[in-house]
């Protein structure tokens, strides 16, 4: 049953998007990684797999990213190994196949390579999302032995918009080696990229450079202010660039060798449904049990700090379900109180794909970005 909510979610993806069945394909050509991309996956989501574990392992970072929610390279309380290794065990009874160790940067463990063996041992399927900067040869040749997906961020194509976003001179050309490192043994890529206003104009070319090396995934952010990202929040997207970045994603991803999934814009499934003039409820329910929004709202994803605290995304620092060495996640996980859609989504009748985005619920521009955004596309492409 599972294969067949997978088939569909994919094949409605591709429609709505209008992939190119020859790019499709391509992507297709790699069953491996396509399992890989998909493992345990019930829905398409603003977050890609749903549902899917993410471990904030550690806050040490070699770099201090402006826009970092996580304020990474800040002391805070992790986990020693044990409990690590008991935090794993515990994941592993929550069912959820796809896990991501994150940070901070998490290469700069001592025991990362001891958790990520522990976590391949109980079946999960592993990426590690990076800076980068760190993956020596040695360190990809290993990664590569435990068929650990490769989560890369990358900001700009051009070295000084890269290193000024990443708060480190150097940090462009440290993450190409890493990404050359990788390659030499057809890792598993990704890439992350944070779309503020400082670097939207890169986004595209990001992609195409992507696209050319073999990238088979992206996850692309609409910035969200939170954490260090609280001091650039001028950078947060306009209504006009907010709206013009999904139309380049849905443009983008019709010749894409990667699959595309844009994180914190939901409005991105509304919009490519609008594109397509759909707009009966039963359809849009239906469609709804395959591709839907906030991953937040579903409680899709679980979101675990340093210390082992639970959030329901890493942009809701309000959403904690509690520690995860203090409680029986899997019980916590299906009696936990979902998150209300925001008002403003109660009547669209693309509650069911999008919802709105949790995180921006209580952004004093949330309504208004979204109406603006709709709005601005029925009338683009009335036209």
């Amino acid at each position: 049953m599972k294969l067949v909510e997978q088939v569909i979610s994919l094949a409605l993806f591709a429609w709505l998007t209008e992939w190119n069945p020859l790019s499709l394909l391509k992507w297709l050509s790699q069953p491996g990684k396509v399992l890989k991309a998909g493992a345990g996956l019930r829905k398409i989501s603003c977050f890609g797999v749903n549902p899917h574990i993410v471990w904030e392992v550690t806050r040490r970072c070699n770099l201090r990213c402006r826009h970092c929610h996580a304020f990474g390279g800040e002391p805070s309380k992790e986990l020693s190994t044990e409990e690590a290794r008991e935090l794993i065990q515990k994941l592993k009874e929550t069912g959820i196949k796809t896990f991501v160790f994150s940070g901070g940067e998490p290469l700069l463990r001592k025991d990362i390579f001891t958790l990520i063996s522990d976590a391949t041992e109980k079946d999960f399927n592993i990426f590690i999302a990076t800076n980068g900067t760190l993956i020596t040869t040695e360190v990809a040749r290993k990664l590569n032995e435990y068929d650990v997906g490769v989560v890369i961020g990358i900001d700009a194509l051009r070295a000084e918009i890269h290193d000024e976003l990443r708060g480190s001179r150097g940090a462009w050309k440290a993450m190409m080696r890493g990404i050359e490192n990788c390659l030499r043994y057809d890792t598993y890529l990704h890439f992350n990229i944070v779309a503020s206003r400082m670097n939207f104009e890169e986004v595209p070319g990001i992609i195409d450079f992507g696209n050319k090396i073999g990238v088979f995934s992206y996850f692309i952010y609409n910035f969200v202010p939170l954490g260090r990202g609280a001091e650039m929040a001028e950078n947060v997207l306009t209504h006009d660039e907010f709206c013009r970045l999904l139309q380049i994603l849905a443009n983008k991803q019709r010749h894409s060798s990667g699959i595309i999934i844009p994180v914190a814009a939901p409005e991105y499934f509304a919009f490519l449904l609008m594109r397509k003039g759909v707009r009966r409820d039963f359809v849009l329910r239906f469609i709804g049990n395959f591709i839907s929004g906030c991953l937040a709202a579903q409680c899709g994803m679980l979101y675990i700090k340093p210390d082992a605290d639970i959030w329901r995304c890493p942009f809701l620092p309000d959403s904690s379900m509690g520690n995860a060495l203090n409680l029986r996640i899997h019980t916590r996980i299906h009696t936990h109180i979902r998150s209300q859609r925001h008002s403003a989504c109660a009547a669209c009748i693309y509650r069911y794909v999008c919802g709105g985005c949790a995180a921006l619920a209580g952004h004093e521009t949330a309504d208004e970005l979204c109406r603006c955004a709709l709005r601005r596309m029925r009338a683009q492409l009335t036209h």
